[in-house]
């Protein structure tokens, strides 16, 4: 018997988000390091375009939009590469599986699967009413989620003369991005999310372009060709 589809729909960039919370199971990430420990916007369009993952099941005027099945796909896609398997090996064995069968796989039940997606979708619905686009939203974590800690934080006891310190505001950390060629744009604050990097590198192809024909020689740096040729043989033969 089929199971029913999950209610709740998601944006591309909610899809980005919840997957990391169906890889939270016995996954170590993939070995292989050309390879994605979790997938960003341009992977799962890649996925589409191999036909690995089922198409979106709507759209909200251009926006795309996924639901449970898509999510199961995609995370069991990145389990099966962390065991060694390639998008063709695993291409030819995903068709034809259940929800059920792709949440067995992930080591969830569909109701653990239906939280995570309810968790993203009412995150971006809070974010909405506040006024927050989603391209604002905070960042997907950069060190792997299931090989770090957060260590607890202890803050000094005063002394019996000394008040307590004043915790110093940390200043924003130092980011960079390449945008293209030789350009790197640095600035200080959060990382960006998948859809603000494709934004930032959207803008800045004009600077990338322009930056790269200085490096072009110029038409009129070229040397001339000399005016005056060397006499002509008179036994040479025309060409």
């Amino acid at each position: 018997m089929a199971t029913p589809p999950s209610p709740a729909v998601l944006t591309l960039p909610d899809v980005v988000a919840a997957i990391p919370g169906l890889l939270s199971r016995d996954y170590e990430g993939v070995r292989n390091g050309r390879v994605r420990d979790l997938p960003d916007i341009r992977t799962i369009r890649w996925y589409q375009s191999l036909g690995i993952l089922d198409r979106p099941t709507e759209f909200r005027g251009r926006a795309a939009l996924y639901r449970r099945r898509h999510l199961l796909q995609i995370a069991v896609i990145k389990k099966l590469q962390a065991s060694g398997l390639s998008l063709e090996a695993i291409q030819g064995g995903l068709p034809g599986k259940t929800d059920a069968e792709l949440a067995r796989a992930l080591g969830l039940k569909l109701d653990e699967v239906d939280r995570v997606i309810a968790s993203v979708a009412a995150a971006r619905v809070r974010a909405e009413a506040a006024g927050v686009d989603e391209a604002m939203q905070p960042a997907r974590r950069n060190t792997p989620f299931w090989k770090k800690r957060p260590a607890e934080h202890q803050t000094p006891a005063a002394g019996p003369h000394l008040p307590a310190p004043t915790p110093a505001e940390p200043a924003p950390p130092l980011q960079s991005k390449n945008v293209g060629g030789n350009v790197v744009v640095l600035w200080n604050g959060r990382p960006l999310t998948p859809s603000e990097q494709a934004t930032l590198t959207e803008l800045s192809a004009t600077l990338v372009a322009f930056l790269s024909s200085l490096s072009a020689p110029s038409p009129t740096s070229r040397p001339k060709p000399s005016a005056t040729k060397p006499p002509r043989s008179p036994k040479e033969p025309r060409r």
